[in-house]
């Protein structure tokens, strides 16, 4: 499963048409609250124990950039300068269940 095409449709939204012919939106505030950098992933689980949620900060959710990770990814640039996330395209799929 890949996409045929990513296309940024407005600055906070992405879409992803995949090769089965599905497609997937996401806005890019979805996109950061699902981080799957390791730093993300222990924040969020740190506030889930503690009944805490984050909220972005400013420019936290700015679209930097998009560049293609191997064959199976994107790595995403955020205007906070945050990049250590790899979006695999299984990732995006099951965020995708998740809207």
């Amino acid at each position: 499963m890949q996409p045929k095409q990513i296309k940024r449709i407005s600055p906070n939204e992405l879409r992803f048409v995949w090769n089965d012919g599905r497609e997937s939106v996401f806005t890019t505030d979805f996109l950061r609250m699902h981080c799957p950098c390791a730093t993300c992933l222990h924040e969020r689980e740190e506030n889930r124990r503690q009944g805490l949620f984050s909220l972005p900060i400013a420019n936290q959710t700015e679209l930097r950039s998009l560049e293609l990770s191997g064959r199976n990814a994107i790595v995403v640039t955020w205007g906070d300068g945050h990049k250590t996330g790899i979006y695999t395209w299984e990732y995006l799929r099951t965020l995708d269940s998740l809207r």
